[in-house]
C-alpha cells in the first residue's frame, strides 16, 4: 500500500514538473520603462507646444467672440428686430463653436499624446520581446494593466482553430 502511495506521489510530482517546464511566465512594468526613456523629454516638449498652439487658437476665438459681442451691443439700439435676431444667432453660433472647440481640444490633446508615445511603447515592446525570447519566457504580462506584453508565437492557436472551423487566414511573415 505504501509503495502504491509513493508511486502516485512521484507520478504527480513528475507530471506537475513537466507541466510547469513547458511555460515560463514573466511580468514587466512598461510604463516605468517608458517614463525612463530619454525620448520622453521630446514627448513632453511636443505636448507643451501643441497645448500652446491650441491655447492660441482658443484665445483667437475668444477675442473674436468678445469683439463681436462688443460691436453687437453698440449696434443693438439702432438695429431692426430682424437684424438683432441675426446678430444674436451669430453670437450664439460663436459660443457654440467655442464650446465645441474646448470639447474637441481634450480629445485632440489625447490623440497627439498617443501619437507621440506610440514609438516609445513600440521600442519598449520590442525590447520586452527580445528579453522574453532570450530568457525563454512564453508569456509576459504587464504589471499595470494585466495585458499580455509578449507571447511566444508557438503558443498561438489561432491558425489551428481557424483550420478546425474551416477558415483560411493569411499570416504575416
Amino acid at each position: 500500500m505504501k509503495i502504491k502511495h509513493l508511486l502516485y506521489t512521484i507520478a504527480i510530482v513528475f507530471c506537475s514538473y513537466t507541466a510547469t517546464a513547458q511555460t515560463k511566465v514573466g511580468t514587466v512594468n512598461i510604463n516605468i520603462l517608458v517614463s525612463k526613456l530619454p525620448e520622453i523629454a521630446n514627448v513632453k516638449t511636443g505636448m507643451e507646444a501643441y497645448e500652446k498652439e491650441l491655447q492660441a487658437d482658443l484665445k483667437a476665438k475668444l477675442d473674436a467672440y468678445g469683439k463681436e459681442v462688443e460691436e453687437a451691443n453698440k449696434a443693438f439700439a439702432t438695429m431692426t428686430p430682424e437684424n438683432k435676431k441675426k446678430k444674436q444667432k451669430e453670437i450664439y453660433d460663436l459660443e457654440a463653436d467655442i464650446q465645441k472647440f474646448r470639447q474637441n481640444a481634450v480629445q485632440l490633446v489625447q490623440l497627439r499624446q498617443d501619437e507621440l508615445m506610440r514609438p516609445l511603447y513600440k521600442k519598449v515592446g520590442d525590447a520586452v520581446a527580445q528579453v522574453a525570447q532570450t530568457e525563454k519566457f512564453t508569456q509576459v504580462f504587464t504589471l499595470d494593466g494585466n495585458e499580455l506584453a509578449y507571447v511566444d508565437p508557438s503558443f498561438d492557436i489561432t491558425l489551428k482553430t481557424a483550420a478546425k472551423l474551416g477558415l483560411k487566414i493569411e499570416t504575416k511573415k
